[in-house]
């Protein structure tokens, strides 16, 4: 194997990527929350002589260490061993990489990587405060003090080449304006929100209008990134069908990976979306979806353009739509692929917009070096490579 130290790169132009992730220290809420809450936010606590994270009162599942991660590139080569008849030999671990954690050291390893631009996403604490915090006081207190982390740590568009996009919730539309009003005075340019309904309403709901007016306002672009939902999503859904409510990421069973996580809440999400006609009333909102891969996307531009007519005489949220859905899908979205993904097909019926590259660097899940997504673009002729790697992202950003 490789190692992504190695720094190989398959491009003669920085690209720019919209899927790379930062790693937290597991401290990185009760540092920066008020006392009263440090008993109860996101928190490592030893138990019999292990250190586990806690949420509330409750164990949050975990596959991952805290003080190392699966080395960037691994499940490729695990899943060649399987492929060439070879052993499972699970993830490969190693220390935590220094510049996983400070944007310095960073900042130098995408010059070596030849990325000019990410779109940096959080690591597990980042991305479980929405899911595992249920108590709103709580999560409100812990959002704070992340954001008050990652400002102090990262910035939120440090050089123009790392934008950060911190999880926002739609539990309550006044905090979360405040929190958008600050974000945006403080130059984020990028703002993720967990995929799945908004606590009983669709995110379309015009209720929360002035959330995607303030993000359409500020230019910014909204992330729907992988995760595991609004509170209660996965585990209801499992219930009905018998399965386990709350498996770990990696011990759940194949119909959950299948139908209650991953691309099924985020098509059910720009579904609801489109169909409210948030995009008729807000145009200039820009959605981008990270490691929900790319493969559904024709099919789920048919089927809604199909739906649409089904449903001609039902409820319309935000009144009838006056263009077919799947082209406001393709004016408004953003996708990155799975790198390991069936690209020839999918731009073909979708279209090369709607394709932005991306590596999920440094996860085990994607490439241990982010310019060689460009080898599965080789049908392709260079200028267009060169828009999916790098121009379409900029232009996303508002750079291009």
């Amino acid at each position: 194997m490789s190692e992504y130290t190695e720094y190989q790169t398959f491009t003669d132009y920085a690209i720019w990527d919209c899927d790379q992730h930062i790693y937290e220290p597991p401290t990185v809420y009760v540092d920066y929350i008020e006392g009263k809450y440090k008993d109860r936010t996101l928190r490592p606590v030893e138990v019999d002589g292990q250190t586990k994270v806690f949420a509330m009162d409750r164990e949050v599942p975990l596959d991952n260490k805290l003080d190392e991660c699966y080395r960037p590139g691994s499940l490729a080569e695990m899943l060649k061993s399987i492929k060439g008849g070879g052993g499972d030999d699970g993830y490969e671990w190693m220390p935590l990489d220094p510049a996983f954690l400070d944007p310095e050291l960073r900042l130098k390893q995408m010059d070596r990587q030849n990325v000019e631009a990410a779109v940096m996403y959080t690591g597990s604490m980042g991305l479980f405060a929405e899911h595992f915090l249920t108590d709103d006081d709580l999560y409100w207190a812990s959002s704070w003090a992340y954001l008050r982390w990652m400002e102090e740590t990262w910035g939120f568009a440090r050089d123009n080449r790392i934008f950060m996009s911190p999880v926002i919730s739609l539990r309550d539309v006044d905090k979360v304006c405040e929190q958008l009003d600050w974000l945006f005075e403080r130059g984020c340019r990028t703002v993720s929100v967990s995929p799945g309904p908004a606590y009983g309403r669709s995110p379309g709901d015009p209720c929360f209008d002035r959330v995607w007016g303030r993000i359409e306002e500020a230019g910014a672009v909204v992330c729907s990134h992988i995760n595991e939902a609004m509170p209660g999503y996965k585990a209801s859904r499992s219930r009905m069908w018998g399965q386990d409510e709350y498996p770990t990421f990696y011990t759940q069973s194949a119909w959950q990976w299948m139908w209650a996580y991953g691309e099924v809440p985020a098509m059910e999400t720009f579904s609801a979306m489109i169909y409210d006609n948030v995009f008729g009333r807000f145009p200039g909102l820009k959605i981008l979806s990270a490691e929900h891969g790319a493969e559904w996307v024709p099919n789920f531009m048919i089927r809604m353009d199909k739906m649409r007519g089904m449903g001609r005489n039902g409820p319309w949220v935000g009144g009838q739509l006056t263009e077919r859905p799947s082209e406001i899908f393709r004016r408004c979205f953003r996708v990155v692929p799975y790198w390991e993904d069936n690209l020839e097909s999918v731009i073909e019926r979708a279209g090369k917009e709607v394709i932005v590259g991306g590596s999920d660097f440094p996860h085990s899940e994607g490439l241990a070096f982010p310019t060689q997504l460009v080898q599965h673009l080789d049908f392709l002729p260079p200028e267009d490579q060169r828009f999916l790697m790098r121009d379409n992202a900029r232009q996303l950003l508002g750079v291009g």
